[in-house]
């Protein structure tokens, strides 16, 4: 029963893959690609959509090694290397954002912040890859932190654009502020804590960690293939959401109206 629970998600999971995939072909692909803009989210988002759908098919947790399916596709550093280039187009993605709509409302704070947020959430790949090799949650804590942090500022940006937009650009100035504090309350109270929590309890126990080439090779070779629910449950509520609403978050920021030169 408690196997079964792991597999009714990874479908889950798997099916929402499917549909994303769908959605970007059928409403994203097909977007004129000479209005401002718009090529680099047709690009960006189908790299977000297509990592995010082979992750979902391929679950991983990285800094213990755990997967689904025991193949060299689960390898931590085929998985991690695919995320990292996902989450910088996304990060990329939000940059391009704050640029238009510090352009639209006049704020050209707003418009300053695409690089700082780039450089960011950029950043906080290398602290997940130093978490991903010396086993060390502690990196995963100041990654999670940063992206908590950058979010903060999005959002703020975002919510302080929406009054001197219209329509559906203030419409979307106000939701995306609203998701933004949403997403940092979400981290600040579950995800960093969780790592957080992982980091003192292998400390307390004096788990080994590794250097840097030792946990490049363990993380290239080491994988415990398990369907153990107990494992997989803390990791559902983010996994699932992530694999989800931050790809139609991708998706909704193509599809938003842009004006001809």
């Amino acid at each position: 029963m408690e196997e079964r629970k792991t597999i009714l998600w990874w479908r889950l999971l798997s099916s929402i893959a499917v549909i994303n995939i769908l959605l970007w072909v059928l409403t994203v692909a097909p977007l004129p690609k000479y209005v401002p803009y718009m090529k680099w989210h047709i690009l960006l988002s189908g790299i977000y959509t297509a990592v995010c759908a082979f992750r979902s098919f391929v679950p991983r947790i990285d800094l213990e090694r755990y997967c689904l399916i025991d193949s060299m596709v689960s390898s931590m550093v085929v998985g991690r290397s695919a995320a990292t280039v996902a989450e910088i187009s996304f990060a990329v993605q939000i940059g391009l954002l704050l640029h238009e709509v510090g352009a639209l409302s006049g704020l050209l704070w707003v418009q300053a912040m695409t690089i700082p947020v780039i450089a960011l959430l950029t950043i906080a790949q290398g602290f997940c890859w130093c978490g991903v090799m010396t086993l060390n949650n502690i990196y995963h804590a100041i990654e999670e932190s940063i992206w908590a942090l950058t979010f903060t500022l999005v959002g703020v940006g975002l919510g302080l654009s929406a009054p001197h937009m219209e329509g559906v650009w203030q419409t979307m100035g106000y939701t995306a502020s609203i998701l933004c504090a949403a997403y940092v309350l979400f981290m600040v109270v579950v995800d960093v804590p969780m790592y957080l929590k992982r980091w003192k309890a292998g400390k307390d126990k004096g788990e080994k960690l590794l250097g840097f080439r030792l946990g490049f090779a363990d993380a290239w070779s080491r994988r415990i293939v398990t369907r153990d629910w107990k494992i997989w449950k803390p990791e559902v509520a983010w996994l699932t959401g992530y694999f989800s609403g931050a790809v139609w978050v991708s998706l909704a920021i193509a599809h938003l109206p842009r004006v001809i030169g």
